[in-house]
């Protein structure tokens, strides 16, 4: 295995540096493409302070009008054009490059080398202590209640430098401690060979493996349990992580690893538990509504579990304990999988040739043909939460009232896979997908519903700006832009002359790339093709009525309305198409 100073090059940080700016700098696009048809201030992302860790990314670099331009033969690579962040990275690498050869003495150089050695220093020194993180509230719902009170979910943000720091060290923990843990286990994990390529699995995976056992059983019966815990990066307690990690470390495999090297990491880790608990961090700021203000969020709520962690007898009371982990910190993907690892175990001591049992971070299934082995597997599962000290959605078994009912439940015990509705369902959900007895796949309602709302919510922000007297953009350059947006979230950066050979990268069509073609899926598909064109012709009778109502429109204008509500381009942009046609379309060649 790698030792710590592999993790920590010049190489591997500034690789980490660049790809976080050209994120910043993706991001900031977005907030241009609405600011460029407005001269209002509040849509002027120029005037919006940036964070402390943006200013400090930035100081890294030369500013973005300097980067320097991609040849077009580097865009293409096997013939395929590469993504636009792709791009935008060779780009900034192109634009150091430069620097380096031609200006070594441009001040941001030395500004950036002194900060990788500090990196450097700082994980290897071990006497460096990080920082306790910005708590950032997160909506669980698309918008705030003005009246309601509004639950949020607590987002940890690092500083720069500990964010670095922390993401070094996850990746050396990870590799050395991924052997521990069992195939089943997906999320978080380091790279491994998947259909011949090496590559960190994804919430593809586990769903493709459901498939396969499912096709071993044609149209039979299975039984299936679910689990979904309550709060768990919330909830997790500091005791119970230090001792499976000091388990961990004392593992005669792990020993083998520089003496150092486990030090120093251990030390940044334990440090990562001390500067954060949800009980006596985060909690306390529900007394401070000044707090959630700040993230215009109205009657804000930080939820917890105290009554079920109180009411399963794991404590008496919680002011002394130490409880939760950040949640979007580096490190807590990899203390979920350590403190779920002797879980896992658990069950796999059930394995008999015919249990299917996958987790992904706290979501888990437990899928068997025979009721009562599937019963055993899940009640050993429950047995490990509860030496976790962990709180669960308590599992409802069936029979369930109503299909609505099933799909409500977020734990479930032994329900039959198959026809019968009265004891079962015919589908399972599962991180995103919903898989049916007989093999056919599909996206999850919520998941569907929630794309609906993003493709209202762009459409939405733009019709403001119409309305607004700033507005200096022609109102038919507004519809392209909505238009173009659209097409770059639901199928990517494609265009009439790529689109069949351009990877759908950042975008919803990648993220459901196990959909087949059935009967299931095309509805859903050929629903958001139409709610998005829906919207579109929305817009355009709404542009078409403004012009009308400002000036009787000349031939030009009119001509101009017509082209855009006739240009329609099907197949390159659609969902339909890109995510099950195209498949088709290589199968048949």
């Amino acid at each position: 295995m790698r030792p710590l100073r592999d993790y920590t090059t010049d190489r591997v940080i500034l690789e980490m540096l660049c790809k976080m700016r050209v994120k910043l700098a993706h991001r900031r696009n977005k907030e241009h493409l609405i600011h460029i048809h407005t001269g209002n201030p509040a849509h002027n992302y120029h005037n919006t302070k940036p964070s402390k860790n943006e200013e400090l990314l930035c100081s890294f670099f030369p500013p973005r009008k300097k980067w320097k331009t991609v040849l077009k033969r580097k865009r293409i690579k096997d013939g395929i054009a590469v993504s636009s962040s792709e791009k935008t990275l060779m780009s900034l690498y192109a634009t150091l490059r430069y620097y380096r050869a031609c200006e070594p003495d441009a001040p941001f150089l030395s500004k950036l080398d002194a900060f990788i050695k500090e990196i450097q220093n700082a994980v290897h020194g071990g006497d460096y202590k990080i920082g306790a993180p910005k708590i950032i509230p997160q909506l669980k719902e698309d918008k705030a209640d003005p009246v309601k009170v509004n639950i949020c979910r607590p987002i940890a943000s690092f500083g720069l430098k500990d964010k670095i720091i922390l993401s070094v060290t996850n990746r050396y923990l990870t590799a050395i401690f991924d052997p521990l843990f069992i195939d089943s286990s997906y999320a978080f994990r380091s790279k491994r060979l998947i259909k011949g390529k090496m590559m960190c699995p994804t919430h593809h995976e586990p769903v493709a493996e459901v498939m396969e056992y499912r096709k071993q059983y044609g149209d039979g019966a299975l039984y299936v349990a679910e689990c979904d815990m309550k709060k768990f990066f919330d909830t997790v307690n500091h005791s119970v992580i230090k001792k499976v990690f000091n388990q961990f470390f004392n593992r005669k495999l792990i020993r083998e690893q520089s003496v150092d090297d486990l030090a120093n990491a251990k030390k940044i880790l334990f440090d990562y538990l001390k500067v954060y608990t949800f009980n006596k961090m985060v909690l306390l700021l529900n007394n401070n509504q000044s707090h959630f203000k700040t993230f215009k969020i109205p009657n804000g709520e930080y939820g917890w579990v105290k009554n079920e962690l109180l009411q399963s007898g794991y404590y008496k009371h919680l002011g002394n304990v130490r409880i939760g982990i950040p949640q979007g910190g580096a490190l807590s993907g990899l203390i979920a999988n350590a403190v779920l690892n002797n879980v896992d175990r658990k069950i796999m001591k059930h394995q008999d040739g015919d249990l299917l049992y996958v987790r992904f971070c706290d979501d888990m299934l437990i899928i068997h043909p025979k009721r009562e082995k599937c019963l055993s597997a899940f009640e050993a599962y429950m047995h490990g939460i509860k030496d976790r000290k962990l709180v669960i959605h308590i599992p409802v078994a069936a029979p369930y009232s109503s299909h609505a009912h099933f799909w409500k439940e977020k734990s479930k015990y032994c329900y039959k896979w198959g026809s019968d509705r009265a004891a079962g369902s015919p589908w399972i959900g599962f991180v995103g997908y919903e898989v049916h007895y007989q093999g056919h796949i599909r996206v999850r309602k919520s998941s569907l519903i929630k794309e609906m709302k993003k493709q209202y919510k762009v459409v939405g922000d733009l019709k403001l700006i119409l309305k607004d007297p700033l507005c200096r953009s022609e109102k038919n350059t507004i519809y392209e832009s909505v238009a173009s947006r659209l097409i770059g979230m639901s199928v990517g950066r494609v265009a009439l002359w790529n689109y069949k050979t351009m990877k759908n990268e950042m975008c919803w069509v990648s993220g459901y790339k196990l959909l087949t073609d059935n009967k299931y899926s095309r509805i859903q598909l050929k629903r958001l093709d139409s709610s998005r064109n829906r919207l579109l012709l929305k817009l355009r009778k709404k542009i078409a009525k403004m012009k009308a109502e400002e000036q009787k429109p000349d031939a030009e204008e009119n001509d101009s309305i017509k082209q855009i509500e006739q240009t329609y381009h099907g197949n390159p942009y659609s969902y339909f198409y890109q995510t099950l046609k195209a498949k088709n379309d290589e199968a048949t060649k």
